[in-house]
């Protein structure tokens, strides 16, 4: 097998702006070579209908075959900590693209045995559109601030309060439309499972008519089985699954004990207005019933973005 490899480059510009913020303006692309893939080899041909090695049937293979291409604009703007506040925000607009392959994130197989390249598109883990904005705001309350500076109970109080705020927002992920295939209706006589695709229907809207909903996310009436002895028209990939945005908070107040010693009281909040966080939809069209539908959530582990609303509460001792 050959070696596969990464070639990377990123140009950045940054500008002190008024107000104590800098700004930044990142491009970064990376290329990868020689990557991962699995297919199938010893198919039928399709126009002599006869397989290379008669004696035996089709075999799966794996070698180093095939490209991705990852390209990025990144946008930041930051206020330094200064009087206790800090602002972050940062957005990515972004394309990750490749053939399928193992080493491209993920662990598709072509639909097209004999053209790899007809399965260039954006990759499973694809997400166009990023955003993120960071506060943190010490209050202005306590020893060295502006307000109850002098001991006494309001200091006691008042004083060491810190709020911390992270919104996340992303544009959807990539979901691939597929349809069951027999092995005597496609050329090369394999299906491969899980890859061969529908026809899309022109002129019919892949949004269902009364919007897309939990139980509704694509219209089936858009996609039509393919004539046999042909592949589906329909790109990998071709739709995007629910966008995805949170709000995580947490206050905490840090207690002095002696000159070295302190404790720190947090309270956190994770996806603080609870909102549903959906996954992408089941996307078989051989399956009518449940096609369209999203049956689990975005991310079904304990911690983690996607989760619903979870509350902590921790003590922390420094020294």
């Amino acid at each position: 097998r050959k070696d596969m490899y990464v070639s990377a480059w990123t140009a950045s510009v940054q500008q002190k702006l008024p107000g104590n913020f800098v700004g930044t303006a990142t491009y970064l692309g990376n290329k990868g070579t020689n990557l991962i893939t699995t297919t199938y080899v010893n198919v039928l041909n399709p126009l002599t209908g006869l397989r290379p090695y008669p004696a035996f049937g089709v075999v799966a293979w794996r070698g180093n075959d095939s490209n991705s291409t990852f390209h990025a604009m990144q946008f930041n703007v930051r206020r330094e900590f200064q009087n206790g506040f800090l602002l972050s925000a940062n957005y990515m607009w972004s394309h990750s693209i490749n053939d399928g392959s193992i080493g491209g994130g993920e662990s598709d197989t072509v639909q097209n045995i004999f053209c790899r390249a007809c399965d260039k598109a954006s990759s499973d883990d694809d997400v166009r559109q990023v955003f993120n904005l960071s506060v943190a705001y010490q209050l202005p309350f306590g020893p060295g601030r502006r307000y109850f500076s002098n001991p006494g109970m309001a200091r006691a109080f008042l004083g060491g309060w810190a709020l911390n705020t992270i919104g996340t927002a992303r544009s959807g992920l990539p979901v691939n439309i597929t349809i069951d295939s027999a092995n005597a209706v496609v050329p090369g006589g394999y299906s491969v499972p899980s890859s061969e695709r529908p026809d899309l229907i022109p002129s019919v809207s892949l949004i269902p008519a009364g919007g897309q909903t939990p139980n509704n996310w694509i219209n089936l009436a858009a996609f039509a089985a393919p004539a046999p002895g042909t592949f589906g028209n329909l790109g990998r990939n071709a739709f995007r699954g629910p966008d995805l945005w949170q709000v995580d908070a947490s206050l905490a107040k840090r207690i002095s004990v002696t000159e070295r010693m302190g404790i720190q009281l947090r309270a956190e909040v994770f996806n603080i207005f609870n909102r549903a966080q959906y996954g992408n939809p089941l996307a078989d069209i051989s399956s009518p019933l449940n096609f369209g539908q999203i049956t689990t959530p975005v991310n079904q582990n304990a911690t983690g973005s996607g989760t619903p609303r979870e509350i902590q509460l921790a003590v922390r001792v420094t020294f």
